[in-house]
C-alpha cells in the first residue's frame, strides 16, 4: 500500500537531483545518480509519510509521478541559481581576457569551459558545501511536500514568473561576481591602447595578451576571497524564490479546495 506513495517522494526527489549541475554530468555513472535518489528517498520518507495520499493505484501514482518529477526540477533550478550565475561570470571573464580562446571539454559539466571556469565553479562548490547549502535544499524539499502536497501541483502562470526571475537573479549574481574583473579588463584595454599610442614599437599582441590574462587572475584571486557575502545572497535568493513560489500555490491550492 505505500509503494504508490513512496513512487511519488521518488519522483520529487529525482527531479531535484538530476537537475543539480554536477550530478547531471555523464561522469557520473547512472547507478550512481539511481542509488542516490532511492536512498534520499528513503531518508525523506518517514517524515513526509504523513503528508502523502495512501490510498492510491499504480496507475494513479504512475501519473501523478510526472508532475512530482516537474516539481523536483523547479527545485534544482532554484538550488543551482549560484551554479548557473558562476557559469555565466566565467564565460564572460574568459572572452574578455582572452583565455576563451584555450577551451577545452569539461566531462564535469558536458561542455567547453577554459580553466578559469572550472576554479571558479569549483572554488563556488566548495563555499556552497561549506555555507551549508546541501542541507538548506534538503529543508527547502521536506518543507515542499507541506507546502505543496503530493499531485496537487498546479501550472499557472506563477510558474513561467519563477523561471524568469531566476534567469534574472542569475544575471544579476554573474554580474557581481565579475564586474571587478570585467572593469579591471576595461582598464586594462584602455592602458594598452595609450602604450600603443605612444610606443608604436611595442608588440602589444604578444604584451597584451599575457598582461590581460595575468591581470584577470590577480583580480579574480581578490574577487573570490571576498565574494562570499555575494554567494551567500545567491544561495538565498534561490531558495527565496522557491519559497515564494511554493506560498502562492499553497494559496491556490487552498482556494480550490
Amino acid at each position: 500500500m505505500l509503494l504508490p506513495a513512496f513512487g511519488l517522494v521518488l519522483a520529487r526527489v529525482g527531479g531535484l537531483v538530476f537537475a543539480l549541475p554536477l550530478l547531471t554530468s555523464r561522469q557520473v555513472p547512472r547507478m550512481v545518480k539511481v542509488w542516490l535518489v532511492v536512498t534520499l528517498s528513503l531518508l525523506a520518507f518517514p517524515v513526509v509519510a504523513p503528508l502523502l495520499p495512501h490510498s492510491l493505484s499504480l496507475g494513479q501514482a504512475a501519473v501523478g509521478m510526472v508532475g512530482e518529477f516537474v516539481v523536483g526540477e523547479i527545485l534544482g533550478l532554484g538550488a543551482g541559481l549560484i551554479f548557473l550565475s558562476v557559469q555565466v561570470a566565467g564565460k564572460v571573464v574568459s572572452h574578455q581576457s582572452g583565455m576563451a580562446l584555450g577551451q577545452a571539454y569539461n566531462p564535469v559539466m558536458d561542455a567547453p569551459s577554459t580553466v578559469l571556469d572550472q576554479v571558479w565553479f569549483f572554488g563556488v562548490l566548495m563555499l556552497f558545501l561549506a555555507m551549508g547549502g546541501h542541507l538548506a535544499v534538503i529543508k527547502v524539499l521536506l518543507g515542499s511536500f507541506e507546502q505543496v502536497p503530493a499531485m496537487l501541483m498546479v501550472f499557472d502562470g506563477s510558474v513561467g514568473e519563477f523561471v524568469i526571475g531566476i534567469l534574472r537573479s542569475s544575471f544579476d549574481v554573474a554580474l557581481r561576481m565579475c564586474g571587478p574583473v570585467v572593469l579591471a579588463l576595461l582598464l586594462t584595454s584602455l592602458i594598452m591602447g595609450f602604450l600603443t599610442k605612444t610606443m608604436p614599437q611595442l608588440n602589444i599582441l604578444s604584451v597584451g595578451f599575457s598582461f590581460k590574462i595575468v591581470t584577470a587572475w590577480f583580480i579574480l584571486a581578490i574577487t573570490i576571497s571576498f565574494s562570499d557575502g555575494v554567494i551567500a545572497d545567491g544561495i538565498a535568493d534561490g531558495l527565496d524564490q522557491i519559497g515564494l513560489l511554493f506560498e502562492h500555490l499553497t494559496e491556490v491550492v487552498v482556494y480550490a479546495g
